[in-house]
């Protein structure tokens, strides 16, 4: 198969609009060795080099604090909200729909991620990029009251 276009990659990401089966559908989509980069300075950043790390340091945590669904995104401009580059290169804006913590405070981001897919259709390579100060108000607060955090 040649590199994922952007109908394929479009679809690959609807999977979110679905938590949590979406969710756990997407990742299968992601390479078991994939390189993951959440940007900035905040709970959640960092860089992995396999799904099941990336998974356990940002997604399971995160669950904890979503109520029901959990997390879910759409790509705002539909298919056309995702850009194919060369090489297997992909981005991809995203953005929270009715996403809220367990004590109900929205959770309104905006995400835009950079992919590279290999040519069996799974992400290799990932970096995301989001609203730092936003996801340390909401998900911060939340560790907080669910007693997960100190400070």
């Amino acid at each position: 198969m040649p590199y994922p276009d952007r109908k394929y990659i479009y679809d690959v990401f609807r999977n979110f609009y679905n938590p949590p089966e979406g969710t756990e559908k997407f990742f299968d989509y992601v390479d078991d060795n994939v390189h993951w980069q959440v940007t900035g300075q905040h709970r959640f950043s960092g860089t992995w080099s396999t799904k099941e790390d990336y998974y356990n340091a940002t997604w399971a945590n995160i669950n904890l604090l979503l109520d029901e669904p959990g997390y879910k995104l759409e790509v705002p401009g539909g298919e056309a909200g995702v850009i194919v580059g060369q090489d297997g290169w992909s981005v991809i804006e995203m953005k929270t729909v009715n996403t809220k913590t367990k004590s109900g405070v929205p959770y309104n981001q905006h995400y835009s991620w950079h992919c590279r897919w290999n040519e069996e259709g799974k992400i290799v390579e990932a970096k995301a990029f989001l609203d730092a100060d936003h996801l340390e108000k909401v998900f911060g607060g939340e560790q907080r009251k669910l007693g997960l955090a100190s400070a």
